[in-house]
């Protein structure tokens, strides 16, 4: 009966890894991300997965194996296609203290998106940027785009009473800034986040590419500081007011300049 017994333990023994490995395997096979670094198998898009088969099979390779971080993941992401966003959260967490890189870009995705956290961008470039670091693929296109995102945001723009083209007193209205045609005009064109000049001196020089640093004032006056970037020269800052009254423009700058608006 003892030696009975002891077989029976030497089987299990033996057959233990076995099941554990197949467990995890499952969970693989149902719930990877074919952007995880971590991932033993093509993976699934989120499209694709299953939850209803991956929640239960990644929720036994946790247990199994509670030191894997991708099985924390892989729980977490099938667990957030089911819509069980807390549980999710916490797989992810998990995870994430176990250096999953995916799973630092997930958590960035809530915190983005407002979903199951209240949307912080700041935690989610914080999460990106951690993921990048673990040398997540989409943490650094996440990472990129967010802060792409974040600049153009924080980008200062032209009072839209500006945009559009000016000639300068003498000009003729032209509709293009090529070389040719700065010869024959002093002018400029506002868009939404930049001023072109053309300016002709002794020989022809410009256009000029102005990005706006500040902008204050309300219609019709505003002062606005730039950052000029001359064509020929070396780059320059200046702060210029503006007055606008109907289709004429004046511009103080060490003395009043007149400008006339262009048609469209």
């Amino acid at each position: 009966m003892k030696l009975l017994n002891s077989m029976r333990f030497v089987l299990v023994a033996l057959l233990l890894p076995v099941n554990v490995y197949a467990q995890i395997k499952e969970c693989d096979q149902l719930a990877a991300s074919p952007l995880d670094p971590q991932k033993q198998t093509a993976g699934l898009s989120f499209n694709k997965l299953n939850p209803n088969l991956a929640v239960p099979a990644c929720k036994k390779a946790t247990e199994e194996n509670a030191q894997l971080a991708r099985v924390w993941f892989q729980y977490g992401r099938a667990l957030e296609k089911a819509n069980r966003l807390p549980d999710a959260i916490q797989a992810y967490q998990e995870a994430a203290k176990l250096k999953s890189g995916a799973a630092h870009n997930n958590i960035g995705e809530l915190y983005r998106d407002g979903k199951g956290f209240q949307k912080d961008l700041n935690k989610a470039e914080e999460y990106f940027t951690l993921a990048a670091n673990l040398s997540s693929p989409e943490g650094k296109t996440n990472l990129s785009a967010l802060q792409a995102q974040q600049k153009k945001d924080s980008a200062v723009t032209i009072p839209k009473e500006l945009v559009g083209s000016w000639a300068g007193k003498g000009s003729v209205c032209l509709k293009t800034l090529d070389k040719k045609s700065l010869s024959k005009w002093y002018g400029m064109v506002f868009t939404n986040n930049e001023l072109k000049k053309g300016r002709v001196s002794d020989y022809e020089i410009g256009p000029d590419l102005c990005t706006p640093q500040n902008v204050s004032g309300q219609f019709p006056n505003y002062s606005i500081a730039f950052n000029c970037k001359p064509g020929d020269n070396e780059p320059y800052t200046t702060t210029e007011k503006f007055t606008i009254a109907g289709d004429q423009l004046n511009i103080d700058l060490n003395g009043v300049t007149i400008w006339k608006r262009c048609p469209n």
